[in-house]
């Protein structure tokens, strides 16, 4: 899956951010009261229906998609006032506003808003499913860190690292982005942020569709220190991993350059530095599963190693991962 898609570093990501005093909101939490709340108050700031616009031409983020793109806790939270403002600077940066505090409900009537975003709020283009949060993998939320600071979304959003906030403050604030964001509306924003938001800063970066999913398996980290990752070799596919189906795979992708038994003499090798490893002097054995798995799914450059190794993984699949490797442990044993 080689498509270039927009990866998520639009400047505008929306948010609950009003440009209010904040007066506390007293009604009832049933859903004419949710609209009627929403009525009195937020829509002077918000808009909750209409087309996306630019940013420049409007006093706070939309709502129009309110209800597909917010964790409900975490709307909650921001609704009755205990999470910190998201927009540091304003989010009209430039009329130097600065961030400003948020009208608070109580969270009664926050449950009221949720529900009603949810009924009324919600992203027909988002599909539900499109981003599996639960299959995130540690490597991937590094390699996907790595490519956030690469696509320049440090320039704009700030994360945390190391224990300290880094980054531009221009726009939303994603240190917590893990706890706030539903990742399917997420996935979608990335493939363009400009369908949202227009020509309001947004940058659309060169990135492969993999590359946007990496970045969003890092942002669905942020915030979430109890994060439970996801590890392939414990699924499925490597529960009926095929030696016999291996040893193919392996005739049709690997041997071109480790050799037909494993020796680096495959025909591509000849002019390759460094060499191709020699699969004949490893006990496979003994390889951690989860370094294997990585160095066959995202190939040698996103291991520290050579960028001659390809990142296998769109090519032969999961099970092919896992029959290959299953392979790789069955034959190779080391010098003898």
């Amino acid at each position: 899956m080689n498509v270039r898609r927009g990866v998520v570093i639009g400047s505008a990501l929306l948010a609950l951010v009003g440009l209010m005093s904040p007066p506390r909101l007293s009604f009832g939490s049933d859903q004419p009261r949710a609209q009627e709340i929403l009525q009195q108050a937020c829509v002077q700031c918000h808009r909750l229906e209409g087309q996306p616009d630019s940013r420049f031409n409007l006093r706070a983020p939309d709502l129009i998609w309110a209800g597909s793109k917010y964790q409900r806790l975490w709307l909650i939270r921001w609704l009755t006032g205990k999470e910190a403002p998201l927009y540091v600077k304003g989010y009209r940066w430039d009329l130097s506003e600065g961030a400003m505090k948020h009208p608070v409900v109580t969270e009664t009537e926050a449950n009221a808003i949720a529900d009603y975003f949810d009924k009324n709020n919600r992203d027909p283009r988002v599909k539900v499913g499109a981003y599996d949060v639960t299959k995130v993998t540690k490597f991937e939320a590094t390699f996907g860190g790595a490519a956030y600071k690469a696509h320049a979304c440090l320039g704009c959003h700030t994360i945390e690292e190391n224990g300290k906030l880094i980054g531009g403050q221009q726009s939303a604030a994603l240190e917590k982005a893990g706890q706030r964001y539903n990742m399917d509306w997420l996935f979608r924003f990335g493939q363009n942020p400009q369908d949202f938001t227009p020509h309001s800063g947004e940058f659309l970066a060169d990135a492969t569709e993999p590359q946007l999913r990496a970045v969003l398996g890092f942002l669905a980290v942020q915030g979430v220190p109890d994060f439970k990752f996801y590890e392939p070799w414990t699924s499925q596919e490597f529960g009926k991993a095929s030696a016999g189906r291996g040893k193919v795979i392996y005739r049709e992708y690997c041997m071109q350059c480790h050799g037909a038994t494993g020796k680096g003499d495959g025909p591509a090798a000849s002019n390759l530095e460094p060499k191709p490893a020699i699969h004949a002097n490893i006990n496979f054995s003994e390889v951690p599963t989860e370094y294997l798995y990585n160095m066959v799914n995202h190939g040698g450059a996103a291991m520290g190693k050579s960028a001659n190794m390809p990142y296998w993984g769109l090519t032969i699949g999961q099970q092919g991962v896992a029959d290959v490797m299953a392979y790789l442990k069955a034959t190779f044993k080391g010098p003898k």
